[in-house]
C-alpha cells in the first residue's frame, strides 16, 4: 500500500523540523561561544596598552630634552644680552 500524499507531507515536515531544531542549536552554540568570548580581554589590548605606555615616556623624556634646551638658550641668549 503506497504512502498517502498527506502521510508525505508530514514526513517531509517532520525531516525540515528536524533541520531546524539542529540549526537552532548550532546558532545556540555559537552565541554561547560568542558570548563567552566577550568576557576575555583581546590580546590586542596588552600590546596596545604597553605600547602606549612606552610612547608616554618617551613623550615625557622629549619634553625633558626640549625643557634642558630651552633653558640652554634662554641662558645663551642672557649671556649675550649681558655684553
Amino acid at each position: 500500500m503506497p504512502d498517502s500524499p498527506s502521510s508525505e507531507v508530514i514526513q517531509k515536515l517532520q525531516a525540515e523540523l528536524r533541520e531546524r531544531r539542529v540549526e537552532a542549536e548550532r546558532h545556540r552554540l555559537e552565541a554561547e561561544e560568542l558570548r563567552s568570548r566577550v568576557g576575555r580581554p583581546d590580546p590586542k589590548l596588552a600590546r596596545l596598552g604597553a605600547e602606549v605606555q612606552r610612547l608616554r615616556e618617551e613623550l615625557s623624556e622629549v619634553r625633558d630634552q626640549r625643557d634642558e634646551l630651552l633653558a640652554g638658550v634662554r641662558a645663551a641668549l642672557d649671556r649675550l644680552s649681558r655684553k
